[in-house]
């Protein structure tokens, strides 16, 4: 039979593991008759009781594997980690959450199953979200639509959904370190399909993705699928040519009209506030320049440190009963 492989990141989640569980085990139950299933639990560092729950768990559940890393990475090191160590015919990235509900893996799995290599789990609606998390997530989306160039990022689709073995080999062998699975799946391409879903309410516990990490999730994104940034300054360089040299002209027609009537529109010959209103916003412009560059440099520069994106301390397989 083919094995499946749910791959679910785990910080400071004690309250979920035991709801996540039953949930997940209904469905391995269901299709236990047609397949094998692995869950690799990654423990990213987490502080409370979260890995003494999954050796727990793991005690009565032999395709349990804990792969324990050695202090906090975060979510997408996490995923990564967990990606690089399944060893199933497909993986499903899963967050323990449950606001992506397990319930539609058999419909990942049969879209799969009709010969597509990446079927993307998409949400419908985002009724639970904040009105923060909505608002964001619609403005990350829109943006990398429009920057991603061939490298077509799906709208609202996080980390679940099912790769093939194929893909997950593929995305394993690139080399960046600062990892994003929501680009790098696009980028490696492959037959691609979706399920759509509702997303649900956590069920218990609480959200780690503050707008911090949203915010550094969507500069990672951006940085790793384009170079369209890079070139936005090329851009507002000819806007602010054309801008000064129409400034310039009117200047010098005011400057005419002036000198042929003295009275005529004196105050407007050396107007301060434009020229500290223009002074402020060339800063302004070199400033954000400066930024999108120092961006691309700082990840380059990450880049180069070859430090790893993560770093596994152990992982814990099943103990096998003995005869």
């Amino acid at each position: 039979m083919k094995l499946i492989s749910i791959v679910v990141p785990m910080y400071n989640e004690e309250p979920m593991v035991p709801i996540f569980f039953e949930r997940i085990d209904q469905i391995i139950d269901d299709l236990s008759h047609q397949y094998m299933f692995e869950i690799v639990a990654v423990n990213d560092g987490s502080k409370d009781k979260t890995l003494e729950l999954l050796l727990e768990v793991q005690k009565s559940r032999p395709h349990l594997r804990i792969v324990n890393l050695s202090r906090n990475f975060g979510h997408e090191p996490a995923v990564a980690a967990g990606i690089k160590v399944a060893k199933g015919d497909a993986v499903i990235p899963l967050d323990a959450d449950l606001q992506d509900p397990p319930e539609i893996i058999p419909a990942l799995i049969e879209k799969w199953e009709d010969g597509y290599e990446v079927v993307n789990a998409r949400r419908a609606t985002r009724k639970e979200d904040t009105y923060l998390k909505k608002t964001t997530a619609k403005m990350f989306y829109n943006f990398m639509t429009k920057v991603s160039g061939k490298i077509k990022v799906p709208a609202n689709v996080g980390h679940y959904r099912l790769m093939s073995r194929r893909v997950v080999d593929e995305v394993n062998k690139l080399p960046e370190k600062t990892r994003v699975l929501r680009v790098e799946v696009p980028y490696v391409g492959f037959k691609t399909t979706e399920v759509v879903f509702d997303r649900k309410k956590r069920e218990a516990g609480k959200t780690h993705y503050n707008f911090k990490s949203m915010f550094d999730l969507a500069i990672n994104a951006i940085i790793s699928s384009t170079l369209s940034p890079v070139y936005w300054p090329l851009t507002l360089a000819f806007t602010m040519t054309g801008i000064s040299g129409l400034s310039l002209f009117i200047q010098f027609i005011l400057f005419i009209i002036n000198a042929a009537n003295n009275t005529l529109l004196t105050r407007v010959n050396h107007p301060l506030w434009l020229t500290i209103n223009m002074i402020l916003l060339i800063g302004s412009l070199i400033l954000l320049v400066l930024a999108v560059i120092a961006i691309y440099v700082g990840k380059t520069f990450n880049e180069s440190q070859g430090r790893p994106f993560y770093i596994i301390d152990e992982v814990i397989e099943a103990k096998k009963e003995e005869d």
